[in-house]
């Protein structure tokens, strides 16, 4: 049996109270309330508003129909509130954390918050920065409570191991819901003829839906479910038959998603981590520098898919052989072009945080419909939806809270390697699947939201390591 990281106890101690003699023990107070919130707080983004699936047949589901939910409302502000309560008890702790947390990622929730200011439209930043401020403070809250060391990866791929598993049963029973039947307009959009070419017969599809909105957030949910599974095995954290239950699950949803973006990024995380657990001992002095490096490498591949370096396009050919689309990414590249556009216009600071969006009949977004005769409602490229948002100093944000994430990512790795090496494997899977989805910085992202909270356990991990290595030397918190 693991033994379980301690905990300083006079970490804890309230304020005015004498501190307790020094001793480690395992904190567990409130930690199944920390517990309930993260899920509560991930399923409000994963979940239809209010259940409401025959809604989904209609409006094949978004997550601006969560956003005019009262019931999701609701929940938000309770999550506010609980999250408030549990760090009011530990505010010392909680101050703690905050210090360690990745500095890029308080910037740029800083920004996006001051981006009211200069908004194109400012009702729509402010309650995507207030989802933000929410899922900080809940993932903070938690951090503070029952910890150790592998909590993060528990909760996850217990969350998602139920989840994915409930999906197939629910696209088994209820076929009309969790089955949607896709329409792949891609041949229609590959090519130069305007919207008559509509008449073409389009490419229909069977694919998991599942208990999600759709197959591109079911894709995202099932490569995270095999990642945090295939963790769980090789740190032989779960039972065998468990693991085959829901890493099984999670390799169905997988490919039954038809999600080619979250199918490439599982297939790179695999092995990825194989290679992190496997790293030669003569080679382990170099870890930081290889992978520092690598990760250079794949963000100047993003420069070559946004074909802002044209000359180099024949480096796409092995992304677009493993995912079976052309060099226009299924019409992502027009989409680029319109968003670069836009980005000329403002660009230092953006048009502020989730404004452009919108898909109101006076935002500048509307030139999709012009230019490219539908509305995709994202860039479908996390780096450049952040620099649209933000600008060019959100852009220098984000490259600083990857560095920064992979930096503390490595630390771990130097006293824990099988939590350090899933770290790692969740900051290049999320590098390979904001190619062609707008993930990073995005509050309705699942993935992101799910490296918020991993941001957050990554702090509270490091903290932990040295209130271990101060004492018998520690002071209260």
């Amino acid at each position: 049996m693991r033994r379980p990281s301690p905990i300083a106890a006079q970490a804890y101690a309230p304020r005015g109270a004498v501190a307790p003699a020094l001793a480690w023990t395992r904190d567990t107070q409130g930690s199944a309330a920390a517990t309930v919130l993260v899920w509560v707080q991930l399923l409000l983004l994963i979940l239809p508003p209010n259940l409401n699936y025959d809604a989904l047949l209609i409006t094949q589901g978004t997550t601006s129909d969560q956003e005019q939910s009262i019931t999701s409302k609701v929940v938000l502000i309770g999550l506010f509130v609980c999250s408030c309560i549990l760090i009011a008890r530990r505010s010392r702790l909680w101050a703690a954390v905050v210090k360690s947390l990745n500095p890029f990622y308080t910037l740029l929730l800083l920004l996006a918050a001051v981006s009211v200011a200069w908004s194109i439209d400012a009702s729509t930043t402010m309650p995507h920065v207030f989802r933000l401020l929410v899922a900080f403070l809940c993932f903070t809250a938690f951090t503070l409570t029952g910890w150790r060391n592998d909590r993060f990866a528990s909760v996850m791929r217990s969350l998602l191991g139920v989840f994915l598993v409930a999906s197939l049963l629910f696209a088994v029973l209820f076929p009309r819901y969790g089955v949607q039947q896709f329409l792949d307009y891609a041949a229609v959009l590959h090519s130069s003829i305007v919207p008559k070419s509509y008449s073409l017969s389009p490419d229909v599809r069977a694919v998991l839906r599942g208990l999600t909105f759709g197959k591109n957030q079911m894709g995202q949910l099932a490569s995270l479910g095999v990642v945090f599974w295939f963790h769980a095995w090789l740190g032989r954290e779960a039972k065998t038959l468990l693991v085959a239950l829901c890493g099984g699950a999670a390799l169905i949803c997988l490919f039954w998603s038809h999600s080619s973006t979250s199918l490439i990024a599982a297939v790179f995380a695999v092995p990825f981590m194989l290679m992190l657990r496997h790293w030669p001992r003569w080679l382990r002095r170099f870890m930081p520098y290889i992978l520092t490096l690598f990760a250079l490498l794949i963000l100047g591949y993003s420069l070559v898919v946004l074909r802002l370096i044209p000359q180099l396009d024949f480096l796409l050919t092995p992304i677009t052989a493993l995912t079976g689309k052309d060099l226009t990414f299924t019409s992502r590249t027009q989409i680029w072009q319109v968003v670069n556009a836009h980005i000329v216009q403002h660009p230092i600071f953006g048009t502020g945080y989730s404004a452009y969006w919108n898909n109101k009949p006076d935002s500048p977004s509307q030139e999709m419909q012009r230019l490219v005769f539908f509305y995709p409602g994202e860039a479908h490229n996390g780096y450049l939806d952040v620099i649209n948002d933000l600008g060019i100093v959100g852009g220098l944000c984000l490259l600083g809270y990857l560095f920064s994430f992979l930096r503390q990512s490595l630390q771990i790795m130097t006293f824990d390697r099988h939590q350090g090496s899933l770290y790692l494997t969740l900051l290049f899977h999320q590098f390979f699947s904001s190619l062609s989805e707008s993930h990073w910085f995005n509050w309705a992202s699942v993935s992101f939201t799910i490296m918020t909270l991993a941001t957050c356990t990554a702090a509270r991990t490091l903290l932990q390591r040295r209130f271990e290595l101060r004492a018998p030397h520690s002071s209260a918190v």
